[in-house]
């Protein structure tokens, strides 16, 4: 059941109390996960969502407010999203399971994420193909890209991709629970504090702010913040009525270890060699599922080279105004609940886009790869994870918003260690690139220069950290079980939670470790 605070602001000044079993704080990909699953599992749960049912522009312009320090992150303003959905809105929708490797230094094991990793593929409607190169051509009955053979330590993954339509997760998660009378979603529902017992040791209540200015509280067994990574942490320094460093942060670790990947484009492929990586790398198409190839840097030569976790992938920027370009526009448009507005922008252009519709239809289905036009720029991209004991941090400002909570600070840094990363996996891939004979790459020359400065090296809107696991309440903020330290019955779910970044794309490991936190609090309810 969907509940707009904005239709019924005179009601709310009267309610005084909402009370459910689970409280989730953030209606976005991570908020929605934990409660369409606690929702299947018989729980009673109420969603609490700062934004409405789609983007407005007061909501993003609060964002804006945040006070940025060092390296400008882009993310912090254009990588949120204030809406039930949050980032679904416009994301693009790609997903890859993390490594074993990359798992041995969390918390949770590599076999239980797997587990989990499973429910999350179904749920988001992606097919169950393995994400390791040879086990999917395998599965998938595709040829191995010759080349692989000459990139000798590197590690081929396949990303997924989900389909247009179900990226967005108000429409599908958001729409089943505003239907749904097991649970009350509440929109424009600004969460200002979490109030704590006398002694600290669990929530008593979530204070609510209603448009208007209405106060209600939602009281609750369990809490869950999914509030994403930047406001996560927020909300947790700013809840300071009985701890006065804030809600989890006795240790101080509030905060610390906040995180993104690294972007750079490092190379455009030309002539023979754009023919020859279109050939080999251009996306394949199993079912309703595309598959993209990614250049992983595998932990032995990490360790060898002292790398931070980096990949690399192809990416392809179709020409504005070609066919496959306004196709790519609806198919977003649809996606962001503008296809109306998109069709009568593009009206003139449809008839190329019907051709190039059925060209993009025509080689899924008989051919198994994704259609990619002549004029299309084919590039080489690098994501790089940043150190685990990163400078950067989040923290709180002076200065307060409109509703009367303290501002943020996003204090983003860029270490030696990472950009050394960037220019040497580069480096090695160039090498290694034309050891295999490829002809008409024109490498960004910026990149291999040392007495420069990497040229467009931004964040991947990948928030993470600030509310990292652990296994010592003194060097993180929750445990295994994504449990506060010290705070019995409140949780975070989401990338907040990352000790580390190997997860090079977050939302399917944030998905698998909301279902099993999900499951963890309903057998605790159970239980009680």
């Amino acid at each position: 059941m969907e509940i707009d605070l904005v239709d019924c602001a005179g009601d709310v000044a009267h309610v005084e109390t909402v009370r459910a079993q689970v409280c989730v704080v953030g209606g976005g990909i991570a908020g929605l996960t934990v409660a369409r699953r606690l929702v299947e599992l018989g729980v009673d749960v109420v969603v609490l969502e700062a934004g409405g049912r789609g983007i407005e522009d007061e909501g993003q312009k609060a964002f804006e407010a945040a006070t940025l320090d060092g390296h400008a992150h882009v993310g912090t303003s254009e990588g949120r999203v204030r809406a039930l959905g949050g980032t679904s809105w416009w994301w693009g929708g790609q997903l890859l399971g993390m490594s074993r490797a990359d798992a041995a230094g969390w918390p949770v094991g590599w076999e239980e994420l797997k587990r989990y990793t499973a429910d999350a593929e179904r749920m988001l409607g992606v097919d169950a193909l393995p994400y390791e190169a040879a086990e999917f051509f395998a599965a998938a009955g595709a040829v191995v890209p010759p080349m692989l053979a000459g990139l000798g330590g590197v590690d081929a993954r396949v990303s997924k991709w989900m389909g247009f339509s179900r990226r967005n997760l108000a429409a599908t998660m958001g729409r089943e629970m505003a239907r749904d009378a097991r649970v009350r979603v509440l929109l424009h529902a600004s969460v200002t504090e979490l109030v704590l017992a006398e002694d600290g040791g669990r929530v008593e209540a979530a204070v609510v702010r209603a448009p208007g200015g209405a106060r209600m509280r939602v009281e609750a067994k369990e809490f869950v913040v999914a509030a994403g990574t930047v406001e996560t942490v927020r909300l947790l320094l700013a809840s300071r009525s009985v701890m006065r460093e804030g809600v989890g942060n006795a240790k101080g670790q509030v905060g610390l270890g906040f995180q993104d990947h690294l972007t750079l484009l490092v190379a455009t492929f030309t002539e023979a060699a754009r023919e020859r990586v279109l050939r080999e790398w251009r996306p394949w198409v199993v079912g309703g599922t595309v598959h993209s190839l990614k250049l992983d840097a595998g932990r032995e030569l990490r360790e060898r080279m002292g790398w931070n976790a980096v990949l690399a992938h192809v990416t392809v920027d179709e020409a504005e105004g070609s066919g496959v370009a306004v196709v790519r526009e609806m198919l977003m448009g649809l996606q962001r609940g503008e296809l109306r507005r998109v069709l009568g922008r593009d009206v003139g252009r449809l008839p190329g886009a019907v051709m190039e519709a059925s060209r993009l239809a025509w080689e899924a289905k008989v051919q198994g790869r994704r259609f990619v036009s002549a004029g299309a720029v084919v590039r080489l991209q690098l994501n790089a994870a940043q150190d685990v004991g990163t400078a950067s941090r989040v923290r709180l400002g002076e200065g307060r918003d409109a509703l009367g909570m303290l501002e943020v600070v996003v204090d983003w840094r860029v270490s030696e260690a990472e950009v050394r990363t960037l220019r040497g996996f580069a480096e090695m891939l160039r090498e290694r690139l034309e050891a295999v004979g490829m002809r008409g790459v024109a490498w960004v020359p910026e990149v291999f220069d040392e007495r420069v400065a990497l040229p467009g090296l931004e964040d991947a809107r990948h928030a993470m950290g600030g509310a990292r696991m652990g296994v010592d309440a003194r060097s993180s903020v929750v445990d295994g079980e994504l449990r506060v330290w010290g705070v019995g019955n409140l949780s975070v779910a989401g990338a907040a939670v990352f000790p580390d970044g190997a997860a090079q794309l977050p939302t399917l490991t944030m998905v698998a470790l909301g279902l099993r936190l999900a499951d963890r609090l309903a057998r605790g309810l159970r239980g009680s």
